[in-house]
């Protein structure tokens, strides 16, 4: 429960200010979730094109593509709303607590935000349709995911004819200082959940510290992953609101000192031709090239059209629903059928390479994060 807490209270003081009380907010008796039979499926796609417009709330824009080609194959009509990670958590959590039936389905971020206020509580319901049980291993299913993302660290290739970086640790030392930035962490929570990895796996940190400088890493912070974060900060990091800034800021040619992208999403390198952008990657840095998460498909427990969010959730996962998102580097279905961007590397070349985090560590120390990255940042 406190760890609950604690999560809320981060989330909803992001997006308002509201006062979030001590005890939580009051827990409501749900009616009985709706029960999700896809057993008979064309019983369902008829049902769906009996029953009102489905409503989503996404993460990522490329949504509303994706719903206008389902529309146009079924008929089944589809409001799509895109939200930050923190807003569309914030907002499903608040309609819930107010008893209001608004949405059928989300593609939804950070773990273990949206399972501990959305998932544990019968908010959220995990629906795995006939196309996922044909085509995503039963590993990627609970909850399921409808694609990975990465995050890497980027430079402009104007200024860097090669790759600046053999360490994390270099982005701490005075020749990048006031030039490195990073979306802030205090409004994305996938930011949070990758520095608890860092403090999990500090052990390789340090000795990556060692390799690159041939001394033991002096600490102030309890561990390697804190400290880094400190040194970012000290090092006068940047902040910024948005990846995409991030992105064009990094790659924009004509630069005498351009900035460096820290764990910004790969999927902006979609824009290299059109903005006729500068910018590449770090291939060397140790001991990550960045780290990837997960966006996630889940229906509504109380969903208004249950039938049609479940076949909106099966359009979704076939190759003609991820069409918006495959077209683009930078984002990984796991369904058998749909192959990486012929411009991309597979998924297997980047999950080597990149870190992920431990969902259960995750919600137990994301606070600290959290709490260290403010004291520094206010200092």
């Amino acid at each position: 429960m406190i760890r609950k807490i604690l999560i809320l209270a981060t989330i909803l003081s992001l997006v308002f200010a509201t006062v979030v009380f001590a005890g939580g907010a009051p827990e409501r008796t749900a009616p009985a979730p709706t029960v999700f039979d896809a057993s008979d499926w064309d019983a369902v796609m008829a049902a769906a094109k009996a029953e009102g417009t489905v409503t989503v709330y996404a993460v990522t824009s490329r949504i509303h593509a994706a719903v206008e080609k389902f529309t146009e194959e079924t008929g089944i009509q589809v409001e799509a709303t895109r939200l930050s990670e923190v807003e569309l958590i914030e907002r499903v959590y608040r309609e819930a607590q107010a008893g209001v039936n608004n949405v059928d389905l989300v593609l939804i971020e950070d773990l273990p935000a949206m399972k501990e206020l959305l998932i544990n509580p019968g908010v959220l319901v995990n629906f795995v349709p006939p196309n996922a049980l044909e085509n995503i291993p039963a590993q990627y299913h609970e909850p399921l995911v409808f694609a990975f993302v990465n995050r890497i660290i980027g430079f402009n290739t104007e200024k860097n004819a090669r790759d600046p970086f053999t360490s994390i640790w270099d982005l701490t030392l005075p020749e990048y200082s006031g030039r490195v930035m990073v979306r802030d962490l205090a409004i994305t929570g996938e930011h949070q959940n990758a520095f608890t990895e860092l403090i999990r796996r500090s052990d390789e940190l340090e000795a990556d510290y060692q390799r690159r400088f041939g001394r033991a890493l002096q600490k102030v912070e309890p561990n390697a992953g804190l400290e880094l974060l400190r040194r970012l900060i000290l090092n006068d990091i940047i902040i910024m609101t948005s990846d995409t800034r991030i992105a064009e800021a990094v790659g924009a040619r004509g630069q005498a000192d351009p900035p460096y992208g820290f764990f910004h999403v790969y999927s902006k390198f979609r824009d290299i031709e059109r903005l006729n952008l500068a910018l590449d990657f770090s291939q060397n840095v140790q001991p990550l090239l960045g780290y990837y998460y997960g966006i996630y498909i889940q229906l509504a427990s109380q969903a208004r059209n249950p039938n049609a969010a479940m076949a909106l959730a099966n359009f979704l996962l076939t190759q003609d629903g991820f069409r918006p998102w495959s077209n683009d580097v930078g984002i990984y279905s796991m369904s058998r059928e749909i192959p990486h961007h012929p411009d991309d590397r597979p998924w297997e070349w980047w999950r080597e390479r990149l870190w992920t985090y431990d969902p259960e560590f995750a919600a137990e120390n994301r606070g600290v994060v959290l709490d260290t990255w403010l004291r520094y940042v206010q200092q």
